[in-house]
């Protein structure tokens, strides 16, 4: 029986060679953009993509349609969160497909908190005014509605009820916890919104949640709430936000641009609108440990015949 054989991406010599010699009976190969279509990267049975660079050209055509061409694959991972470039083809994947949809939990629900602050406090208005022209405002009481309580969303109830904030949740798929109050549904949204003072985005992009958050849901949001969100731009009808924001119906918004706003800075702040931008930083992080256990642990389930972690639904689109 031949070796089962795994592409890497991301990996160095020496880690791919430990592989190898730790699991003899698989062979591992280093794939990169100069040789992802050769004749030996197409007979690979599993493409494991720990850091994209390397193959920065010619994943995205993967990933579309020449997928196709690798007749033995049975299985993919990406360490990424947002898998909806994936979505529109998913359905053609004859293999398993699993991701790091829970593993930036910390890192994403960190930015967003941090984000949540800088407006509540003023921090980007104080230093430049001997007189407060914002007046820094409290979570503590404060009622919040998060969409999305996936490993990210859940990450930031968790740290906002530490703030004694009043959560509910907006989920398809809710199981009871104790932080949360109450959940809703997406259709429920516009007519509920009223109530909140917080409303944070941490919905997956797929087709149902395209421009979700559109002028449905701003008009009737309380005068004076704050709109936060670390999920793809493409959930929100940026035309509708912006009306919103000049109207000055918010008291502040936060967004981690995923790119469609333009940015020449890493961090842009309006302080007419407190309006804050950051240019997709939420998922970035020093601490890659949980990425790298998680590749590990999927390689030695695969090999083993177990279950891998995280698979993503072909049908839910995340």
């Amino acid at each position: 029986m031949p070796k089962k054989i795994i592409g890497i991406v991301g990996l160095n010599k020496y880690q791919i060679f430990s592989l190898n010699k730790k699991y003899a009976k698989v062979e591992f190969i280093d794939v990169r953009d100069d040789n992802f279509f050769h004749k030996k990267t197409l007979k690979i049975n599993a493409l494991i993509v720990l850091y994209e660079y390397p193959v920065k050209i010619n994943l995205s055509k993967f990933l579309k349609n020449k997928h196709k061409e690798f007749k033995y694959l049975n299985w993919l991972h990406l360490t990424r969160a947002g898998v909806d470039e994936c979505e529109p083809f998913m359905k053609s994947y004859k293999f398993k497909f699993t991701a790091g949809k829970k593993i930036q939990g910390p890192n994403v629900s960190e930015h967003c908190v941090s984000l949540l602050l800088a407006i509540t406090r003023g921090l980007f208005d104080q230093y430049r005014e001997k007189k407060y022209s914002f007046r820094p405002t409290e979570i503590n009481g404060k009622k919040i509605i998060i969409a999305g309580l996936g490993g990210i969303g859940n990450s930031i109830a968790k740290k906002l009820s530490n703030f004694s904030s009043l959560i509910s949740s907006v989920d398809h798929s809710f199981s009871s916890k104790k932080y949360i109050i109450r959940n809703y549904n997406l259709k429920q949204v516009p007519k509920i919104i009223k109530n909140y003072d917080i409303l944070i985005n941490a919905l997956p992009l797929t087709n149902k949640t395209k421009k979700i958050f559109n002028k449905k849901i701003f008009k009737n949001m309380k005068k004076n709430s704050i709109f936060v969100s670390v999920s793809r731009d493409q959930t929100i009808n940026i035309k509708d936000l912006k009306y919103f924001v000049k109207k000055r119906k918010f008291l502040g918004v936060a967004i981690d641009n995923t790119g469609s706003f333009r940015m020449k800075k890493k961090i842009i702040y309006d302080k007419k609108n407190n309006f804050l931008l950051t240019d997709h930083l939420a998922g970035v992080t020093t601490d890659n440990n949980r990425r790298i256990k998680l590749v590990f642990d999927n390689i030695k389930a695969y090999i083993s015949g177990k279950k891998v972690n995280y698979e993503v639904s072909k049908t839910k689109g995340y």
